[in-house]
């Protein structure tokens, strides 16, 4: 099963890193869905037709997996769900996600540090429309929700 990355996740020098024996896939979009911050990266389902999310698949590696996990707080913080993507070729592509866990959604802006290395990931793997990335940080930080704020692991 491919894997769906949106977030920090996008940035290659990153996933090198937490999982050496992986590779890209394909770029594309996942429709239906929207990226919102929460501090770190997240999407949400709202199955309207105009919204969609640019994401990076991945063929993950059975070792890096476990990695990913870890990483991904799994399953205190993030959660994984099977979604379909629409790759740039037009392929749908089953993959999996991680999404937040219910009790850690909310809205909050990212640290400028985590927003540079995913507008370095956009730019490595030509995601488009960055624009996209800029609106979702600019909702966080005029929208901000007063009960689930950032909440270390």
């Amino acid at each position: 099963m491919k894997y769906l990355a949106y977030g920090s996740n996008i940035n290659l020098e990153q996933m090198e890193f937490r999982c050496p024996y992986s590779t890209v896939y394909k770029t594309g979009v996942l429709k239906g869905w929207k990226l919102v911050f929460n501090y770190h990266a997240d999407i949400i389902y709202t199955g309207k037709e105009n919204d969609y999310v640019p994401v990076l698949l991945w063929d993950i590696d059975d070792y890096d997996w476990s990695i990913l996990d870890r990483y991904e707080g799994y399953p205190k913080y993030y959660t994984k769900e099977i979604v379909v993507a629409e790759a740039d070729d037009g392929e749908e592509v089953p993959a999996i996600a991680y999404v937040m866990v219910e009790n850690r959604k909310g809205i909050y802006p990212p640290s400028d540090d985590y927003f540079k290395g995913i507008i370095k990931g956009y730019k490595e793997n030509k995601l488009k429309p960055i624009n996209y990335l800029y609106n979702a940080r600019y909702h966080a930080m005029h929208n901000q929700s007063k009960t689930n704020q950032y909440n270390p692991l």
